[in-house]
Order: C-alpha cells, then sequence, then structure tokens
C-alpha cells in the first residue's frame, strides 16, 4: 500500500499558528515579569513587607526557588505524589505562572514569604478572577504542609508562611483600569472585645489593573507595566521610556524580549485586521480595491488568504 499523504486542514493549521504566537507571547511576558528589575519594582510597589526597601536588597531576598510555568496546583489529598495532577474545567492541568519564595529585610535567612505572579491577558472570562487567585492562596497554604509546617504531635501551624498571588490585569475595563486592589482577611469584632495578638495576616491577593494608555498614569509600577504590554509603542520606544521614566538598566534579556512582544503582538493584530477586512469583503460592505490599501498583505495574498478564509468561513455568513 503506498503511503497516503495527509494535509492538514486550513482552519486548524491556522488555529495552531495563532496558538504558537499567543504561547510565544505568553511565554516572553512572564519571562520579563520575572525579571528582577521588574519583580522587585511589583513587590516594592505591592507588598507591605517591602515598603521603603530598596530595590537591590528587594531583588537579593528573592528566593532561587523561582519558577515560571512549572510549578503544578495539586490536589490537597496527593500532595506528595510525584504523577498526580490538578484540573480546572476547561483549561486542563494548571500551573502557577511565576511562584517562589522571599526573605524578609533584616530578618533571618528562612523564607517568610511564598508569592505567586499571574498574567493574565483577559480580564473578562467565565469566572471571577479574584476567586480564582484566593483559590490560588489557599492552595499556596496547603501545599506547605509537611515542608514549611506539620501536623501532629507537635503542631506548627505558627510555621505557615503568608503568602501573596499578584495577578497583573491586561485589557481591562474601563472602570477598573489603572488601579491597584488588595483583597485580605481582616479582623471584624462582631460583639465585645478581643485584645490578644492573633496571626491571621496569611494570605493576601492583589489585583493590579492596567490601563490602556501608559501616559495616563502617573502610579510608577502601572506606568512602568503599561509601557511594558502596551501594543501603542514599538520596542525602541518602551526602551527609552523604561529608562528615562523608570531607571531601568536594560539588559539583553528585556532588550530581546520587548522586541520579540512587540513583533508577535503586531502579528497577531494584522491576523485580527484580515480577518475583519474578510468579512466586510464578503459582505459587501466594501471592495477589493479598498482592503488591499488596509492591509501590509500584496493583492495576490491577500486573495490567496481571502480564498482560504471563505473555505473555512463561508458556512457561517
Amino acid at each position: 500500500m503506498k503511503n497516503k499523504k495527509y494535509s492538514m486542514p486550513n482552519h486548524l493549521a491556522n488555529s495552531l499558528d495563532n496558538s504558537s504566537q499567543n504561547a510565544q507571547y505568553d511565554k516572553h511576558a512572564k519571562e520579563i515579569l520575572a525579571n528582577k528589575q521588574v519583580l522587585s519594582r511589583i513587590l516594592s510597589a505591592i507588598v507591605a513587607e517591602y515598603k521603603d526597601v530598596p530595590l537591590d536588597v528587594i531583588s537579593s531576598l528573592i528566593g532561587d526557588d523561582l519558577e515560571i510555568g512549572k510549578h503544578y496546583l495539586e490536589p490537597l489529598a496527593k500532595v506528595r505524589e510525584l504523577n498526580t495532577e490538578s484540573t480546572i474545567p476547561g483549561e486542563g492541568r494548571v500551573t502557577y505562572d511565576i511562584k517562589f519564595s522571599a526573605k524578609l529585610p533584616n530578618k533571618d535567612d528562612t523564607i517568610s514569604l511564598i508569592i505567586n505572579i499571574e498574567a493574565q491577558r483577559k480580564f473578562n472570562t467565565p469566572y471571577d478572577i479574584v476567586t480564582r487567585a484566593v483559590f490560588y492562596t489557599c492552595r499556596m497554604i496547603s501545599e506547605q504542609l509537611e515542608t514549611e509546617f506539620s501536623i501532629g504531635k507537635n503542631h506548627s501551624y505558627d510555621d505557615i508562611k503568608k503568602v501573596y498571588s499578584i495577578w497583573i490585569c491586561m485589557d481591562t475595563p474601563e472602570d477598573i483600569a489603572n488601579s491597584i486592589t488588595e483583597f485580605k482577611m481582616t479582623k471584624n469584632s462582631i460583639y465585645g472585645t478581643f485584645n490578644r495578638e492573633v496571626r491571621y495576616d496569611l494570605q493576601s491577593v492583589v489585583l493590579v489593573c492596567l490601563g490602556k494608555n501608559p501616559l495616563q498614569t502617573d502610579n510608577d509600577i502601572l506606568g512602568a507595566l503599561e509601557t511594558i504590554f502596551t501594543d501603542d509603542f514599538d520596542s525602541v520606544t518602551k526602551k527609552k521610556r523604561l529608562k528615562e521614566n523608570f531607571n531601568f538598566e536594560l539588559d539583553n534579556e528585556i532588550d530581546g524580549r520587548l522586541m520579540d512582544m512587540c513583533n508577535l503582538s503586531q502579528g497577531i493584530e494584522e491576523r485580527g485586521k484580515n480577518k475583519m477586512l474578510f468579512k466586510l469583503v464578503y459582505l459587501n460592505a466594501i471592495n477589493k480595491d479598498i482592503a488591499y490599501t488596509q492591509t501590509n498583505l500584496s493583492k495576490e495574498e491577500f486573495d490567496k488568504a481571502y480564498s482560504e478564509w471563505l473555505k473555512e468561513n463561508k458556512q457561517d455568513y
């Protein structure tokens, strides 16, 4: 029997290409957030324990256990089993984007905080982001069982480390853009008085909601992050603004990732724009001569791409 050659359907190939480019963009975004120049500024602006601590000191306190997209949210009952998986409906196995331990200034060398950073590109999701973030902090505490604290004859709940889950939210609605909000446990006296010192401030969720225009905020961390993730600046403008406005010392790593993110973002945006033009041509809202002037494709490339789009989408309109 002759080997039969199979070809991948165009719509599947395009979907995989889009998925690949989105995944690459997300990877660069996480790597930039994990860069200690960026990370130390986030911690300085958000984590109360690092208020007024110099950036270089904060950077030195970040643990060597920093992981990007590797640490799984394991089920509570199977924390110590190597081959278990944790799934969230519709998302498959879930990992923390960035997770690491950190020490506190002027303390001993023991771990004091466990911190998670999430890059959230779409704010409007089927679930409440704050609720999901609370779940993450709960898992970050329960995962400490038999590593930071134990249950048994000598209870050591006092050894539980405080956890932070910080969500860098992009594409946020106007009513919450340019905001930083913390959600945490607080004491509320319902009746009588309770004056004992107790340790309950163990988990904190922080939403960093970026705006669409980095020039519209006077908050340094929002301005820096919006500069990094905006689609309105090219890599040269981003680097210039980060250096001059936020005192970044740009190394080759940040340099390269900013350029790659800009290129990927531009490619993703162009494909979306072309798909809209195909739809308008098909619906006779515009003619091809106008469409040709609105795309970066040549006439031949546009016609070929339009023909492929028709085969995939004609039945939808």
